[in-house]
């Protein structure tokens, strides 16, 4: 059975969201095995009308992270959209939402790819699914992507090995690859003495003369209310920029904007209404020295921004304090895994029990495109791999001249993959001019 594809219409015309319950053919769907209809919305006002719904659904998809939260996702699209053309895929049985695949297009020229909204800044996507709509809504979504008009390859990225995206999409007859992208650790809740008493004799005694001190000196932590937490949240930034910048680290240049911040004040005041996140502070003598914003949601919590005050930094081992803290949390949320998300600092490497892989999927409609963007992430990959390996030697020339000239070497390769194409036709159809 194909699956019908609505596109929407002009600003505020949202009659497809909440009218009447009927499907795709003007009646009423009870039977879950006819597939869902799928509707693309295109517009800001579409997108921030489904925040009952979404939110709805988003507790019923057993898979999904906080990451995939209409409060995530508008707050950042509210930031950033701007830059992209909003492609939000909606998949209904009747009035009833079974499913979302949240995408976004970006043009460059006349080449056009589709990202998950939330891309580069969720540490985690994917779609969203209805429990026991698996089946239904991973062959609607592969249908209505498919009918989706502009793109030349979907890069779904930061994808968890469990993501419902992997079931979607491994039914896709166009090319298709997996590329690893990112190392995120995780810790492994216990109650904290346990989680201490785990650690190396060297580290135990850190963590307890770090806790000890804080203590001694008055420091005490608490969690935002909803009152001050978009200044807990400007603050956040205020200290994460502070920290990265007195341990003479890069930053990522994207959080020393604006729109960082306002996407994080934003992201936080709506997360923290919903339940699914909240602010940490640490203070003394009356002034925040140390800051984290985290997520939570079913059987995870994460950390996502960390800000440390100068002093902090000086006086405190301040990554016991954060890991501290967020343990707390998430015993107190009965969450059985801690993930400090992207990134293998070795703050995080001393704390966590295991690591998840991160990988992104590469789907294309046809080679031209999709081979050479491909063979670029392919090799990019390789090359951060080489040099996160441990024990491994610096990663050879040739590929680390791929991290720093990926542009160029991608268009070479898109430009020689066009000449051999035309040379094949000419080959084939002498008589024709390509």
């Amino acid at each position: 059975m194909k699956a019908k594809v609505i596109h929407s219409k002009r600003v505020g015309d949202a009659s497809h969201v909440s009218g009447p319950a009927v499907g795709c053919n003007g009646r009423m769907i009870q039977d879950s095995s006819e597939l869902p209809c799928a509707t693309v919305l295109v517009h800001i006002r579409e997108f921030a009308a489904l925040e009952e719904e979404w939110e709805d659904l988003y507790q019923n998809s057993p898979l999904a992270t906080p990451f995939q939260s209409w409060a995530w996702l508008y707050s950042w699209w509210e930031s950033y959209g701007q830059d992209y053309e909003l492609r939000l895929v909606t998949l209904r049985s009747g009035n009833l939402l079974v499913g979302i695949m949240p995408l976004m297009l970006e043009r460059r020229g006349k080449f056009g790819r589709l990202l998950y909204v939330g891309t580069p800044l969720s540490e985690y996507n994917d779609v969203l699914v209805r429990r026991e709509w698996e089946v239904q809504v991973s062959e609607a979504g592969r249908q209505a992507l498919r009918q989706i008009s502009g793109w030349h390859v979907a890069d779904l990225q930061e994808l968890r090995p469990e993501a419902a995206t992997w079931s979607i999409f491994s039914g896709w007859t166009g090319p298709q690859t997996r590329v690893w992208q990112d190392n995120c650790p995780v810790i492994n809740v216990k109650p904290w003495d346990e989680l201490v008493a785990s650690l190396s004799k060297n580290h135990r005694s850190t963590v307890r003369r770090a806790l000890r001190r804080a203590e001694a000196d008055g420091m005490r932590g608490e969690v935002a209310g909803q009152g001050r937490v978009e200044q807990a949240a400007r603050t956040l930034v205020a200290l994460h920029r502070e920290a990265w910048r007195e341990r003479d680290v890069n930053i990522v240049p994207e959080h020393l904007t604006q729109r960082f911040e306002s996407c994080m004040v934003a992201a936080a005041s709506r997360m923290t209404a919903r339940g699914l996140g909240g602010i940490s502070e640490f203070w003394r003598d009356g002034e925040v020295i140390i800051s984290s914003f985290w997520v939570s949601g079913r059987d995870f919590m994460g950390t996502y921004v960390l800000g440390v005050s100068q002093e902090a930094l000086r006086r405190y081992q301040w990554s016991s304090l954060y890991i501290w803290d967020a343990v707390n949390i998430a015993c107190s949320r009965n969450s059985s895994r801690l993930d400090l998300l992207r990134g293998e600092e070795s703050y995080k490497l001393r704390w966590s029990s295991r690591t998840v892989h991160n990988h992104r999927l590469i789907l294309g409609q046809s080679p031209i495109f999709w081979s050479p963007y491909t063979g670029y992430h392919l090799l990019y990959a390789a090359a951060r791999w080489y040099e996160q390996s441990p024990g491994s030697e610096a990663s050879p020339q040739w590929i680390r001249s791929v991290a720093t000239n990926g542009g160029a070497i991608y268009r070479a390769l898109r430009n020689t993959y066009r000449a051999v194409r035309k040379a094949a036709k000419r080959h084939a159809n002498p008589g024709v001019r390509s």
